[in-house]
């Protein structure tokens, strides 16, 4: 029998031996400043997108008490046909004003037409309430052939919203502002 020595059957033999790193601290300096530039980087993105929400100095934007949605979120891109107002709470009613043009109340977002047999056929008292008894807190417009607004001119457009509550009547309105991108 020949000697045969280990080094020889054995590729791994007398190469260096793969030794595991020291153990780090939990909390080195390296691992603390990688945690700090996330943390500010998330603060950063935390304040560019809140800030994105209101509408500047011109008003509180959509963040009334009153207001459930904006649409489109005020600063959004939108096309010239696009639908645009708020959704606010139940008791609340309003009106949209488009630039410097005032929305007639029967040209918004699911206005009923008085002489309609749907409109007919509302109880009296529901009639009384106008073009919009039963979602008078959608005060939407969506521009279009015959309206008040046909399509929204290229670049920024400002949209004004009035609103109150149902039981204080209009003569307590408060209104805020904000602007979409038009493309």
């Amino acid at each position: 029998m020949t000697d045969v020595s280990d080094a020889e059957t054995d590729p791994g033999a007398g190469a260096a031996t793969i030794v595991d790193p020291p153990r780090q601290p939990l909390f080195s300096l390296r691992r603390l400043g990688v945690i700090a530039v996330l943390a500010v980087a998330v603060a950063v993105l935390t304040v560019t997108f809140s800030r994105g929400e209101d509408a500047g100095p011109q008003g509180v934007g959509c963040n009334d008490t009153a207001v459930v949605a904006c649409t489109p979120r005020p600063g959004s891109h939108v096309l010239r046909q696009a639908e645009v107002g708020v959704e606010l709470r139940s008791g609340y009613d309003g009106r949209i004003t488009i630039g410097n043009v005032a929305i007639p109340e029967e040209q918004m977002q699911q206005a009923l037409d008085p002489s309609s047999p749907e409109f007919q056929r509302l109880p009296a008292d529901q009639r009384n309430l106008g073009p919009r008894p039963n979602n008078r807190n959608v005060v939407k417009f969506q521009p279009g052939p015959g309206k008040a607004v046909e399509r929204f001119p290229t670049g920024e457009v400002r949209i004004t919203i009035e609103l109150w509550r149902e039981s204080e009547g209009r003569e307590s309105s408060r209104s805020f502002s904000y602007s979409v991108i038009v493309a």
